[in-house]
């Protein structure tokens, strides 16, 4: 084959290639688009101030720091369910809840430094 086909053959290639990559790529662009607003809205950027609600029961009390360790459930779209410690944003909130209560309980701040806001007692485990 003589060389201007061959420069030819390379060519076409390289642009049909180019051609069918942008096509799907470029389809894929809405989708991101959606997926992007869907994030901010849901706050899933640092330094936004974020609030979720769980549920868990009460496994120890530190009032001389403020904090309660809860097992808690699922927290959605924040964190799985385990047991932690998690600052208290009044102290009287500790006052009254015991070892062992169950709790629903409000946590507002940006991750990860979150804050128990509200908290109430739902009864014993």
């Amino acid at each position: 084959m003589r060389l201007w086909r061959v420069v030819l053959l390379v060519n076409l290639a390289l642009a049909a290639g180019l051609f069918l990559g942008y096509l799907a790529w470029g389809r894929q662009i809405p989708r991101l688009e959606e997926a992007l607003a869907l994030s901010r809205q849901r706050g899933a950027f640092p330094g936004v101030e974020q609030v979720f609600t769980g549920q868990g029961v009460v496994r120890g009390l530190l009032p001389e720091l403020n904090v309660v360790i809860l097992t808690h459930d699922d927290i959605a779209g924040f964190m799985p369910s385990m047991t932690m410690g998690f600052q208290i944003q009044d102290p009287q909130l500790l006052a009254a809840t015991g070892i062992g209560d169950l709790v629903r309980f409000t946590l507002r701040g940006i991750p990860p430094r979150m804050t128990i806001t509200e908290m109430t007692t739902q009864g014993k485990m």
